[in-house]
């Protein structure tokens, strides 16, 4: 078992990897190592223990018995030594190691992107990682530490701490305004050009209330349809047609004057369900000083009200 020892937890948290997994391609991808490096290091467990671990076959592997048993406790073994790592982190003056951030694409592009520099010079002993994704991914199977995620909050394995409700906005340019002139109301949607976003749902629905009233959906219609906020955007910015899309979106736009909002005395939405901006960590785990740092510093950077909104 000496042998074994030697590895480290290293060879262990590759081992569940695998298992989660299934397939030495998938964790080197992840990881940036060669898929026969990991293998490699399963090898060595396995001679190291004396017993097959791993079934390989030729697309995916599966756990043996002594597999699933190493599995269990090694699971247990990374942990622990998970909370050891945060409680002698919690001693120290600064907050150290590394965060993995899985965030939504174009949210993470706006809005956490244009922060690293300040927060890495805040806090030089902190290493970052993101990954972003706009599918939904296991945090614990993707090893990440801290998730952002935009929608209705439905996950109760994960603990959460709400950074901004996501409010919609419509707008539209100044030069489509000037041309077909600016609606007040929301039946009058029918004479504008509206660029709506078509996802694999469908396409999105508009929603519109003015104080208590209930909610009144609209179907709108126009030139463009299509799955990227960002074309749809920059559409509408070339005086296209109406948009709606939340105002983290395209708040910088209406703050430059590219588009003008539009029914200020209206609320608007594309769901019936609220929907919130939220930092997401497994509940399973205890919130180290290191991830809680990078939460603080965003919740600073948005603001009570976010910025986008102000």
């Amino acid at each position: 078992m000496q042998g074994f020892n030697d590895l480290g937890f290293k060879a262990l948290r590759l081992f569940i990897a695998v298992l989660d997994q299934g397939s030495f391609s998938a964790v080197a991808r992840r990881e940036g190592l060669a898929p026969s490096s990991i293998s490699r290091q399963i090898q060595l467990m396995e001679q190291a223990l004396g017993q097959q671990l791993l079934y390989r076959h030729t697309r995916a592997v599966s756990p043996t018995e002594a597999g699933r048993l190493l599995g269990h406790h090694a699971r247990r073994v990374l942990a622990q030594w998970e909370e050891a790592e945060q409680a002698l982190q919690e001693q120290q003056d600064e907050p150290a190691g590394l965060v993995r951030i899985n965030a939504p694409v174009v949210f993470g592009q706006r809005h956490l992107s244009p922060w690293l520099g300040e927060l890495l010079g805040r806090y030089p002993k902190l290493q970052l990682d993101i990954q972003q994704t706009d599918n939904y991914i296991d945090p614990l199977q993707d090893g990440t530490d801290l998730l952002f995620r935009i929608g209705t909050l439905e996950d109760s394995s994960m603990q959460a701490r709400l950074l901004a409700p996501q409010r919609y906005r419509v707008a539209a340019s100044p030069a489509y305004l000037a041309r077909h002139g600016t609606p007040q109301h929301p039946e009058q949607l029918r004479g504008h050009q509206c660029l709506a976003y078509k996802g694999e749902s469908g396409q999105q629905r508009w929603f519109f209330r003015q104080g208590r009233e209930d909610w009144t959906p609209y179907s709108v219609k126009g030139p463009l349809t299509g799955n990227h906020a960002d074309t749809l955007t920059q559409a509408a910015e070339q005086g296209l047609g109406l948009v709606m899309f939340p105002s983290w979106l395209i708040g910088q736009a209406l703050h430059q004057g590219r588009l003008v909002a539009l029914f200020e005395d209206f609320e608007v939405a594309t769901s019936l369900e609220p929907q919130q901006i939220a930092a997401l960590w497994p509940g399973s785990r205890r919130l180290s000083v290191k991830v809680r740092t990078v939460i603080d510093f965003f919740v600073e950077k948005f603001g009570p009200e976010p910025y986008w909104d102000r």
